[in-house]
């Protein structure tokens, strides 16, 4: 169970929704009370959406931008393969954040038809929203996970 002042930390900052993701869930628990991974992913998932919902991003769309800031200059196959989607999902997904003006697919060789996705500026100044909101996500786990521990 959450504690008072933790509570009251997390009530400040994001009202009553984010206790969903950080009270303990028994379903997923293992046997020593200890939150099982499975708990742990969906809790993370769940209060990164909650996170992203005022940048209107998506999780999905969130981790591309992220992959672009860290390596600019990639193919869609390429942010494909390290984000595990399929081809399609990766395209259409591409498409969006383009027409939203986060990215730009400059042609390198017109010839051959290589696109290297960037950030646009306004997907830069998003990317760093993004960050900023994970490590917010990262310290809340970690107060959540250390009063549980005490």
């Amino acid at each position: 169970m959450i504690d008072k002042t933790l509570r009251e930390l997390l009530l400040s900052l994001f009202g009553s929704t984010i206790f969903s993701y950080t009270s303990p869930v028994n379903s997923f628990q293992h046997d020593n009370g200890k939150p099982s991974t499975l708990e742990t992913v969906i809790r993370l998932q769940g209060l990164f959406h909650h996170r992203l919902h005022p940048l209107g991003v998506s999780p999905l769309q969130a981790s591309m931008l992220l992959y672009l800031d860290r390596h600019p200059q990639c193919e869609v196959m390429e942010i494909a393969s390290a984000l595990c989607l399929q081809n399609l999902s990766a395209v259409k997904t591409v498409q969006l954040i383009q027409r939203q003006g986060w990215i730009r697919k400059p042609l390198v060789n017109p010839n051959r038809k290589i696109v290297k996705l960037q950030l646009t500026a306004k997907g830069t100044a998003l990317a760093l929203k993004i960050k900023a909101n994970i490590a917010v996500t990262d310290k809340l786990f970690a107060l959540a996970n250390n009063r549980k521990a005490a």
